[in-house]
This record gives structure tokens, sequence and C-alpha cells, in this order.
């Protein structure tokens, strides 16, 4: 279990990095201290390493948030969407260069990049259930866009991006601004 964990977080940081197409299998198994012969008795093909990556990823970030009807949860998703980008870098996201680069080709790996996006609108919306009727959809709405917008901005100031919009969303929950 350890060589295929090498595997994924080596391939995670250099797709990452340099993108997935970009990436060579070769790059993968010497980044991640395995022969190419383990590396596909792990993942039978390149799609099925990128398919466990993406998986992979996304579960640990959702494993780092707080169950939707804690009341800190949107303010734990704004610290861990901070914590991730000084951690793993601030260089947009990764899921969103997954979709980029298979949207035209790969509609299954497409489809896995745009889960993330899925799940994460479900998370907040389940977050933001206190507020009821258009107005829950408005504040989830508007507390989404927060969250991407904070992941396009940290391109420009870094990690700081997902503390300020953390702060514009406690304050549109706190019923501070009026999403509509």
């Amino acid at each position: 279990m350890q060589k295929r964990n090498d595997i994924l977080q080596a391939a995670e940081r250099l797709f990452y990095a340099n993108g997935f197409h970009a990436t060579s299998t070769d790059r993968i198994c010497e980044e991640a201290g395995v022969s190419t012969r383990t590396l596909y008795r792990h993942f039978p093909s390149r799609e099925a390493l990128t398919e466990a990556v993406m998986h992979h990823r996304q579960q640990r970030f959702f494993a780092d948030l707080l169950a939707a009807d804690d009341p800190q949860a949107i303010s734990q998703l704004f610290a861990v969407l901070a914590q991730w980008m000084r951690e793993y870098g601030a260089s947009g996201c990764f899921f969103l260069k997954a979709w980029g680069e298979y949207a035209g080709e790969e509609a299954h790996l497409a489809a896995l990049a745009l889960d993330f996006r899925y799940t994460l609108r479900g998370y907040i919306s389940a977050c933001t259930g206190h507020a009821r009727g258009e107005h829950q959809q408005a504040v989830a709405d508007a507390v989404w866009m927060l969250f991407e917008g904070a992941i396009t901005s940290a391109l420009i100031i870094g990690p700081e991006a997902a503390q300020h919009a953390g702060a514009a969303a406690r304050q549109l929950l706190a019923g501070g601004g009026d999403p509509s």
C-alpha cells in the first residue's frame, strides 16, 4: 500500500504543477521511487491513475471538513482551503485543471473533475440549510462563488484570498449582506 500511496502523491504533485498530459509516466515513477512495472501493477492505465488521484484528492479535502450541520462548517471550509493553498499551492484548482485537459477527449475523467464542484456545492447548500426557501439557495450560491473566487484570487494574492473570502462568507451568513 505504501508504494501505491507514493505513486498517488507523486502523480498529484506533478499533475498540479505541470499538467496531466505534460507529466510523463517515467517522471511519476522517478518522483515516487518506483518502477514502471510497479506503477502499472497498481494502476493498469494512465486513466486509472488519473481517476485514482482525483478520488484521493477529493476524499482528503472533504475529510478535513466539518459536518454540514456544524455551525462552524463554513468557517472551516475556508480555513481548509487556505491551509490547502499553503500546503499544496495556490496555482488554481486541481479539478478545474483536470477538466480543462480532459473535457474534449475523456468524458469520464472530465465528469470526475466536475464531481468535486457538484459535491462541494451540495455541501455548501447543506451548510446553509438554516436559511429557508429562495434566500437559502441565494446564500448557498454566494458562499460557493466566494469559494470559487478565492481559488482564482489566490493566483494573485496567495492563500490570504481564502481568508478574505471566509470573512465575507461569515458576514453573509450572519446577515451582514444580502446576496440577491
